[in-house]
């Protein structure tokens, strides 16, 4: 399996929590349900919907909607993804809503519970009566499928609007009387558990960075993007770029990705919950957020006098991104040298820079090697302020330290670590 996700695709453990919870979620329906009578508030629910009094032309819409919830719709929805070149799409649509179609069946045999008008009097039927057996509804599985794995393709607005006619799926099918809301509760947590398992298995594609707009936007302020190349970075997180070979300024450029998976509710609350396990946030806020954040950070840092690169730009980037231009550092970070390049006195005044800032109370809070840069007269500078906080507390200034002495530890030993650290903070 080494080959999944395929280049261009990630996996987010959001989806690995919505399987858990979707399959959660059918369990407790599974268990609350009895194949021979309903209980008095699912009734109650069931008949607040089915006995709603809506217009006799709005019939051919409710039967339209419904018609997302047939299998039919899974190589309509395919072929739309083949026509806009959205092959993954294609595949995770076949996958998801197609197979869950299947196993809705095998779950109605395995429960056996009939329709609402053989468990309930006075039922109203809209259309032909559905026969059979009622949970779970396929219809609500293979349309929340389909939402479920169309989403990370989507943008804001078409995500919302395949949501809202994946709701209205569920709704309809009890509105014609053809499933009580256990049955359509059980089916889009079948659908939805199905729906993420694709996609934290085969990945969900990367939010992309299109050069051609980071282009124009540097041009439009002024800014040389000759040369423009990606760098490392965290490909859920964030994009990095540098130029090289045009007008001066030479430029670092972090694009802090929109994911909006990170800004899901359900995901935002499981961290919050077992924030005591966290080493590092995935986000300090929105993307703009982020990285007006980090900007405003590393001016305090240099208004200490504390090396950091210079903030060129800063500004909302490609419908809900980040971009967070610098000044590009020429060199290398302490991870990349040599530990016999590493001298004493660069790594005194890497002690000195620290203390400036600590002085100021910033905390930077990932302060590695990685985040050290060596220019090529040897100076060091402090890079990636995207974690850092004014803090009066102690501790966290203590952390910096901490962080810092293990890492020039592992790179240069400890005895030059704590002896160059003690000259400098003492």
């Amino acid at each position: 399996m080494a080959w999944l996700p395929r280049p261009g695709y990630t996996r987010h453990p959001g989806d690995a929590l919505r399987v858990v919870l979707g399959g959660a979620v059918l369990a407790v329906t599974t268990t609350a349900i009895h194949r021979d009578f309903v209980g008095d508030r699912e009734a109650a629910l069931f008949r607040v919907v089915n006995e709603l009094s809506l217009p006799g032309w709005t019939w051919p819409g409710v039967w339209l909607v419904m018609q997302l919830g047939v299998i039919g719709a899974v190589p309509l929805v395919a072929v739309l993804a083949l026509v806009t070149r959205r092959l993954r799409l294609a595949l995770d649509a076949v996958l998801a809503a197609g197979s869950i179609y299947l196993i809705a069946k095998l779950v109605k045999e395995f429960v056996q519970r009939g329709r609402p008008q053989t468990l309930l009097d006075d039922v109203n039927i809209l259309g032909e009566p559905a026969r059979g057996l009622g949970y779970v509804s396929g219809h609500s599985a293979v349309a929340v499928a389909l939402a479920t794995v169309a989403s990370p393709y989507l943008g804001r607005r078409a995500r919302r609007v395949a949501w809202v006619l994946a709701g209205c799926v569920c709704l309809a099918r009890m509105y014609v009387g053809s499933h009580l809301p256990f049955d359509v509760v059980g089916g889009a947590a079948l659908g939805w558990a199905a729906g993420s398992l694709v996609l934290f298995v085969l990945g969900a594609p990367d939010p992309r960075v299109p050069l051609g707009k980071l282009r124009a936007a540097l041009t439009d302020h002024g800014l040389d993007p000759a040369g423009l190349t990606p760098v490392g970075g965290d490909p859920r997180r964030s994009a990095c770029f540098v130029t090289g070979g045009g007008e001066p300024p030479e430029l670092f450029v972090k694009v802090v990705l929109r994911e909006w998976r990170d800004g899901d509710l359900l995901w935002r609350a499981w961290r919050r919950l077992f924030r005591w396990r966290q080493t590092r946030p995935v986000r300090v806020g929105s993307p703009h957020h982020e990285v007006e954040h980090e900007a405003s950070m590393a001016l305090l840092a240099a208004t200490a006098g504390v090396r950091v690169p210079r903030v060129l730009l800063v500004r909302s980037f490609d419908s809900g991104a980040g971009m967070l231009v610098q000044a590009r550092v020429a060199g290398r970070d302490l991870q990349q040298l040599e530990a016999d390049l590493v001298e004493d006195a660069l790594l005194t005044e890497l002690w000195r820079q620290v203390a400036l800032m600590h002085r100021a109370g910033i905390a930077h809070g990932e302060l590695v090697p990685a985040n050290c840069m060596v220019d090529e007269e040897g100076r060091p500078w402090l890079v990636d302020f995207d974690q850092s906080r004014v803090d009066p507390n102690k501790a966290a200034l203590e952390r910096d330290r901490a962080e810092l002495l293990a890492g020039l530890t592992a790179l240069v030993g400890r005895e030059r670590a704590q002896r160059t650290a003690e000259a400098t903070l003492v």
